[in-house]
């Protein structure tokens, strides 16, 4: 923090302007001269604060950790804790934008790390045992001391253990960032990375299927609409991202997926799941781009008018509102 004393430039000044008065202010009382003395006084105390932005710093620091290793994480915090602890929003924002590339350049060696170990060592489907504990789908009982030890051990980092189709991988576990970084960056920043943790703790898809039902699917794609439109100057990175995310979730809610189809198999009619979820589009949120998108496809679908329907999608892939076969 740079502090300016503006004692010269105000002093000189003060004398600039009393100089003329000099001469025909020589028969003032002492009470004048007195208060002259005492504004005198007051100028020498005024004083400027310069906020200074503690950014550049703070990407030497994080560019100088080792992003192989968990506890890399942890200093991060501690230095933005530091420098940022009278910063403004913006300036916390950009800060938390630094921590963010480190975080997921951490995230990824430590699943590079985590694959490789337990494939050496024979324990890779036996991490299952701690997968979920991060968001409470798995309580850990059962797993060995050396397990939850591990599991530990990431979670105090920021990180945790989640399987998909048999698999384990590390995480992000985003709670980790509520203590350091909520209070300090912006409401749109803050928004954001309550929506992203949100969605991470409930997941998504799993084995070709959705882990969430239609409707909560189209939440998100409600609350990702919402948001861009709302703060359509959000920090590029994270806009592109969830530009993406809203594009895939639009794309499911479309088409389903593998194990949790769009129509019955039996009945070739619309699943009541994702009927629920057009519903609830079409009528809570009607005044919405994905409601404008959602009512016509809706219509030729009770319409049994199949025609109707790949032209839509035919249409919306066209458009670059959802994605051409690609999930």
């Amino acid at each position: 923090m740079k502090i300016i004393n503006l004692r010269s430039v105000l002093f000189l000044l003060f004398i600039v302007l009393s100089s003329g008065l000099l001469f025909s202010c020589r028969g003032t009382d002492k009470q004048e001269t007195t208060k002259n003395e005492a504004d005198s006084v007051a100028v020498k105390t005024e004083t400027v604060i310069e906020t200074v932005n503690p950014s550049e710093e703070y990407h030497t620091f994080v560019a100088s950790l080792d992003t192989t290793q968990m506890s890399s994480s942890k200093k991060a915090v501690e230095k933005y804790k530091e420098l940022y602890a009278t910063a403004t929003s913006e300036q916390a924002d950009e800060g938390f934008l630094i921590f963010d590339r480190l975080y997921n350049s951490i995230a990824f060696n430590l699943d590079e790390q985590h694959y490789k170990n337990g494939a050496k060592n024979g324990k890779y489907d036996k991490y299952d045992q701690i997968a979920g504990i991060y968001n409470g789908y798995n309580d850990g009982k059962d797993a060995p001391p050396e397990m939850i030890a591990y599991n530990n051990e990431l979670a105090s980092h920021g990180f945790g253990i989640g399987m998909t189709e048999g698999s384990t991988f590390v995480l992000q576990n985003r709670d980790f960032l509520k203590d350091t970084f909520y209070d300090k960056v912006s409401e749109p920043m803050k928004s954001y990375l309550v929506q992203k943790n949100k969605e991470a703790k409930e997941m998504f898809s799993s084995d070709g299927g959705l882990l969430i039902s239609p409707t909560r699917l189209a939440e998100r794609v409600i609350w990702a609409e919402e948001f861009i439109k709302e703060n359509p100057n959000f920090y590029s990175e994270l806009m592109e991202e969830l530009k993406a995310s809203k594009k895939m979730y639009l794309t499911y809610l479309f088409e389903g997926m593998d194990n949790t189809p769009l129509f019955d198999y039996q009945t070739k009619q619309l699943n009541q799941d994702f009927e629920e979820a057009y519903q609830t589009i079409t009528s809570s949120y009607s005044d919405t781009e994905t409601a404008a998108m959602i009512k016509p496809y809706y219509e030729a679908i009770k319409n049994k008018n199949t025609k109707k329907q790949d032209e839509l999608m035919t249409k919306y892939q066209a458009e670059d509102k959802i994605y051409k076969n690609e999930y």
